[in-house]
């Protein structure tokens, strides 16, 4: 399968040769491929589309529509491309060599093609009948024990893995500190003056302190619960079938994963998800059904109280998000005035819900430190 530059390179060609590689055309080839946009979610790493082939002498078992992730049309600020690149290479090698066995359901891979950030090309089932939530409502309530419990066999899956830790593609804890800490260095000062003075003036020298020991967080946290961290473990990155059946809950967008603490997925969703009431009332019910999906899938020696420190680390570490979420929203190029309606378009959708959703996030997150008093655990 070859890799690709952005949609406008996608081919009936390119797909009937990538559709064969992975065993899935067994027979005929693609005449025709429409590229759409319609129902799928907006990417701020790559473009994701819906294609729709057109067979000819096919049988039934070839896809009817799939998802592709392909390069964005826009460039990344030169501070951020390290971290871009990154996010695209892990997601690109978690499908073909993590998903199948994977605890949690997630999007069939039907073939991955990686040479660098700006030429690859990921091939996924397409769930759009399932459903999907935006990030500013709350919850989803009614879901949130599924999608904890889920989120617990998955890590009890690769609890202390030999395999994750040997596996060159995942970010380490180290790793993964060396990309963010200096963004979230960089994209302190604009959040400070911008952000925390409208939600809570007292969070100010809780966020200096979380500043200079963020890239502690990351060691301490990977140091009693390291697993696969899903990193971008959000509301609008989960699909939602019927209840009781595989397609309950699906986690989708693996880009940020890595290995390290696993309550950084669980403060992330909790935190950032709910409204600060509604998170409130179901914070420690959840934490204590994902600690049992933890125990009834074979982890031991990890505590409930262990567990609950970890996911007050955890909210400190979420703040990431935000912060560098409102500097990369601020300072992303936006496209050359020559460029097609439709592609400068989509930047300003981008840009317009990126900055409703970091503010909601941040705002969300900041109250749950609060609430928590998780700068405690913070040095000096």
């Amino acid at each position: 399968m070859e890799p690709l530059g952005g949609r406008h390179e996608v081919k009936a060609a390119w797909l009937t040769e990538a559709l064969r590689e992975g065993g899935h055309l067994p027979r005929g080839r693609v005449s025709a491929v429409d590229v759409s946009t319609e129902g799928i979610g907006i990417g701020y790493i790559s473009e994701t589309v819906r294609l729709i082939p057109t067979y000819e002498g096919s049988d039934v078992s070839a896809p009817a529509s799939l998802v592709a992730k392909l390069p964005v049309s826009v460039d990344f600020p030169d501070y951020l491309k390290p971290w871009a690149g990154q996010a695209v290479e892990t997601e690109l090698h978690f499908y073909p060599e993590a998903s199948d066995d994977c605890a949690a359901r997630v999007p069939r891979c039907y073939g991955a093609a990686f040479e660098g950030w700006r030429s690859y090309a990921l091939l996924l089932e397409d769930l759009s009948e399932l459903e999907s939530m935006s990030q500013l409502e709350s919850g989803p309530r009614d879901r949130a024990n599924a999608i904890v419990s889920m989120l617990g066999a998955l890590h009890a899956q690769w609890w202390e893995s030999d395999r994750l830790k040997a596996a060159s593609w995942l970010p380490s804890s180290e790793r993964q500190s060396e990309l963010n800490t200096p963004l979230v260095e960089g994209g302190w000062e604009m959040f400070a003056e911008q952000v925390v003075p409208r939600v809570d003036p007292d969070f100010l020298p809780v966020g200096e302190r979380l500043v200079r020991d963020f890239a502690g967080i990351f060691e301490r946290g990977a140091a009693s619960a390291a697993t696969l961290v899903h990193g971008d473990f959000r509301v609008e990155n989960f699909l939602f079938g019927k209840a009781g059946t595989p397609d309950e809950v699906v986690f989708i967008d693996w880009q940020l994963s890595g290995y390290g603490s696993g309550l950084r997925d669980m403060a992330y969703f909790v935190s950032q998800g709910f409204d600060p009431n509604e998170r409130r009332e179901v914070e420690d019910d959840l934490i204590a059904t994902y600690h049992a999906s933890l125990v009834a899938n074979g982890v031991t020696g990890y505590s409930l109280a262990q567990c609950q420190e970890d996911y007050r680390l955890g909210l400190l570490w979420s703040m990431y998000a935000p912060i560098i979420g409102m500097m990369g929203m601020a300072e992303r190029e936006p496209p050359p005035p020559d460029a097609p309606q439709e592609e400068r378009q989509a930047f300003d959708e981008m840009i317009e819900t990126g900055i409703e959703l970091v503010t909601v996030m941040a705002e969300r997150n900041i109250l749950a430190v609060m609430d928590t008093k998780a700068g405690e655990l913070l040095g000096a």
